[in-house]
């Protein structure tokens, strides 16, 4: 693909705006191959490689810097400091109502409109035509990120710090040679541990920078399976400007952060999160229309019944937005704990909360292996989830006790950057549907890894509440740390 720049200071020569700053950069628009081969190591089911078209659009060079949020916004809520640093701890309806700000303060028309009956998961809609600021969408997101390329990365197949902004430490299929290190392109390397300024490293062919790594960045769609764009794909239509489900649970973050695995930075790879979620690895960039947008169903008639007059009416899923902490709950705290630091968390947790709604009310599990795992933990965790593994658990719990819950919270060491593999057997033996489950994990820097997003794809009927993670033993202020975290959570 020849590579099309534009960086505008001045006239928008398709739409006739000005733009205020000199970074937007013009893509030329295409159709490519969304998703990843099934011969590609480490992807994941919900990769399904298929045909999209997305038309011309404008997108940031750059992710949003903590300069321009604060700017718009009045506040920089970011961990890590820095005026050329990219502005992070947002949540997806923050990235929203910066791109509206943004746009008005410009003199262009705002994208979203914000609102509905859920002042908690407020109704989006998206006015299709406005030539102000916005995400862009998964599709776009791809593209852009792509760059032309039909390789893993953008890069090529492997990944280096050199290129990107990573946990560097555990590179590209590091899961197939932590131990033996028998391949030369498996090489740990710089961890930078932070983000950098967001026009460090080298551009891709488009010219967008830190498309993988330094922070995730949030994209418009709600997660879910590309079931529709799959059947046009597979029939040699392609999808055309895809939007994503109208309604849905989780929103869609790509790309990988300074603190993800080298697997997170894949082209195709999709991470889902709780909208409300503020992480330090996460952030977004803008995009604008070049022109009209061509929406069309996946079936290609024409028709999408959530666009309505030219907008685009996204929901959140309702019954999912009804599972509430009721006042008096009943709680398990199940865990998983190998070294006996998530088990002093869970402890602390059913502790604490059968201090305030009794202990009837209350039940620790421990989440027992019936072979436990013994030494060389690295190596047979990692044997485990290259393998896909459910290693059979001791631990019971009838389908009528399980059923009595409204609260699950779900402790485990972050492994891999996921949930262990015992924690993935439970999961799959409850029915937690209409519950709300929150997860707290120990690390040993990785903070939750993509263990939250993992967990969310697997309980897409759930309410996956804000995760709690705390450095191995915690320190000293982790019993507050964790009280903090109850109250936030309802508990």
């Amino acid at each position: 693909m020849k590579k099309i720049i534009f960086t505008l200071a001045g006239a928008c020569l398709l739409c006739g705006s000005v733009f205020a700053e000199s970074k937007m950069v013009f893509i030329k628009g295409g159709t490519f191959l969304m998703g990843s081969p099934v011969s590609e190591r480490m992807r994941d089911k919900d990769e399904a490689q298929h045909s999209v078209t997305v038309d011309d659009f404008y997108c940031d060079a750059f992710e949003v810097r903590q300069s321009d949020y604060e700017k718009v916004m009045g506040k920089n809520p970011s961990y890590n400091k820095g005026a050329n640093l990219p502005v992070e701890n947002v949540s997806f309806y923050d990235a929203l109502e910066y791109c509206n700000k943004k746009s008005l303060a410009e003199g262009l028309s705002a994208v979203y409109k914000i609102g509905g009956k859920n002042a908690k998961f407020p109704d989006v809609c998206v006015d299709l035509a406005a030539d102000g600021y916005r995400l862009l969408t998964e599709a776009e997101w791809e593209y852009a990120c792509r760059a032309g390329t039909t390789t893993i990365f953008s890069t090529g197949n492997w990944n280096n710090p050199k290129d990107a902004n990573y946990e560097g430490s555990y590179p590209y299929l590091i899961e197939e040679n932590y131990v033996r290190r028998t391949n030369p392109n498996v090489q740990p390397g710089l961890n930078r541990g932070k983000t950098i300024a967001v026009d460090s490293l080298a551009p891709n062919e488009f010219g967008l920078y830190n498309m993988h790594g330094n922070v995730s960045e949030w994209v418009f769609d709600y997660y879910g399976k590309y079931d529709d764009s799959v059947s046009a794909g597979v029939a040699g239509k392609s999808v055309q400007n895809p939007l994503g489900s109208a309604t849905g649970v989780y929103r869609v973050n790509r790309g990988g952060g300074f603190n993800d695995f080298g697997k997170h930075l894949r082209s195709a790879y999709r991470s889902a999160s709780n909208p409300l979620t503020k992480d330090r690895n996460l952030g977004f960039r803008i995009a604008r229309n070049a022109g009209k947008r061509n929406v069309v169903s996946a079936d290609g008639n024409g028709k999408n019944p959530a666009i309505k007059n030219g907008v685009f009416e996204t929901k959140y899923d309702e019954k999912v937005a009804s599972i509430s902490v009721p006042k008096n709950p009943r709680v398990l705290v199940a865990y998983f704990s190998y070294s006996g630091n998530t088990e002093s968390a869970a402890e602390y947790i059913s502790k604490s909360l059968k201090a305030k709604f009794g202990d009837e009310k209350v039940d620790l599990v421990e989440l027992e292996m019936q072979n436990p795992y013994r030494g060389g933990i690295y190596d047979v965790s990692q044997r485990d989830l290259m393998s896909g593994t459910r290693p059979p658990l001791k631990t019971k719990i009838s389908a009528a006790k399980k059923a009595e819950y409204d609260v699950v919270l779900l402790g485990y060491p972050t492994w891999w950057a996921t949930l262990p593999m015992p924690v993935y057997t439970f999961l799959e033996s409850c029915d937690f549907s209409g519950k709300t489950v929150v997860s707290f994990s120990s690390h040993g820097g990785t903070m939750y890894g993509d263990s939250v997003s993992d967990l969310s794809k697997h309980l897409p009927k759930s309410y996956v509440g804000l995760p709690f993670e705390f450095f191995y033993s915690g320190g000293r202020d982790l019993n507050a740390r964790i009280d903090g975290w109850l109250k936030e959570s309802g508990m």
